[in-house]
């Protein structure tokens, strides 16, 4: 029998093992890459594939979980992304375990476009347009597929098929981009901050995949207390349980929300840091109905900015990745133009400086790895083993 464990599940694990490895949590865990890093940071890590929708292989995941983290060992399944349009895989993987997290039942709810989009008319929130069918005139709407995240499947609708499954259209909202990160215990929540993501840099193969963002010292003036009275009621219509975080756009006349994640999101890493207490704790806490009565903020900034392949990469052996560089690529892996290579952190005494050092440091390890774009380039390895002098701590 393995040892008793905390089941991980995502996309990208990292962030989730690294708040729990924080925490002083025993994990295992399965997802799509199965980092260095990541496995680092656990009792035991496995792969699962991805099938040509980016969705998890519902049986190779189910066999996995079963394998490194049986029913009788698990502590609890703490989910991140990538189960949004997976919630019968969910519950396949609930059966037996503890989930620490939100129901297959909400999944279904927010992935479901016109449920979603109904229900943030019934409370009040303000959306975008949102439709199944394809407009008339595509100019000014988006096409998206459903319970997908991370940006890649969004596209314009004028370059959308007229029928594609599970595809739908929404509106596109002209503002500045925002998030929210919350805790919630199925009737309330306790705010954990606000971050601004990073624009998509050119090498990334959907214009709007995630690229990173920054943490913010406050929300947006005039919109956070909305932003937050949103969080609540949607908390209490859907139940919502432990991290969760709300995606919105400020517009000159206001704010609309474009998505809610039902899990831990990808900005948990920016606020998981000294001063506050382990969010993965709390995380556990919140889905047992348990929240702090408020949170300390941290002094000064973060950012972390995700360096997407230029051009088709081999991973040198023995390339040394600096002590801010999370993601890591197992040597000799091949990353083809547009994929994520790793993500890039910094810090800084306010959100300008963190923001201008993450994307140097995503500048920089582009230009270093520009060198093995490819064999017929030549491995310098007078180069690779040099490669410590290239980046300062």
């Amino acid at each position: 029998m393995p040892p008793k464990a905390f089941l991980l599940t995502s996309l990208s694990g990292r962030i989730l093992a690294k708040a729990a490895a924080r925490a002083q949590r025993s994990v295992v865990g399965i997802d799509a890459f199965a980092d260095q890093d990541t496995c680092g940071m656990a009792l035991q890590w496995t792969r699962s594939p991805l099938d040509r929708n980016g969705e998890f292989d519902a049986t190779a995941m189910l066999d996995a979980a079963d394998l490194v983290c049986p029913p009788a060992a698990c502590l609890g399944l703490v989910y991140g992304s990538g189960l949004e349009a997976q919630p019968a895989l969910l519950r396949g993987l609930s059966e037996g375990r503890i989930v620490l997290g939100n129901s297959p039942e909400i999944l279904e709810t927010v992935a479901d476009p016109e449920r979603f989009s109904n229900l943030l008319a019934a409370l009040g929130i303000p959306h975008p347009a949102t439709r199944m069918s394809r407009p008339a005139e595509v100019a000014g709407w988006l096409s998206k597929q459903a319970g997908a995240c991370g940006g890649t499947h969004v596209r314009f609708a004028s370059v959308s098929p007229e029928r594609d499954a599970g595809r739908y259209f929404q509106r596109q909202v002209a503002g500045e981009e925002w998030s929210f990160l919350f805790l919630a215990n199925g009737r309330d929540i306790c705010s954990i901050g606000f971050n601004q993501p990073l624009t998509t840099p050119p090498q990334a193969s959907g214009r709007w995949s995630y690229a990173g963002a920054t943490r913010m010292d406050a929300g947006p003036a005039g919109v956070d207390e909305a932003v937050m009275h949103a969080a609540r009621a949607l908390t209490a219509r859907l139940g919502l349980v432990g991290l969760n975080g709300l995606d919105f756009i400020v517009t000159h006349s206001g704010w609309v929300l474009l998505e809610l994640n039902p899990r831990p999101p990808a900005t948990l890493e920016l606020w998981d840091v000294p001063l506050l207490p382990c969010l993965f704790d709390l995380h556990v806490e919140a889905c047992k109905g348990r929240l702090p009565a408020r949170l300390p903020q941290p002094g000064g900034s973060m950012a972390v900015a995700v360096v997407y392949a230029e051009t088709c990469l081999l991973i040198p052996a023995d390339f040394a990745w600096p002590s801010w560089c999370a993601d890591l690529p197992w040597a000799d892996s091949v990353i083809e133009a547009g994929d994520p290579v790793c993500t890039v952190r910094a810090d800084g005494p306010d959100a300008a400086t963190a923001r201008h050092q993450a994307l140097g440091r995503r500048q920089e390890i582009l230009q270093w790895l520009d060198r093995f774009a490819s064999p017929s380039a030549g491995w310098n390895d007078h180069a690779v083993a040099q490669s410590t002098q290239m980046f300062p701590a």
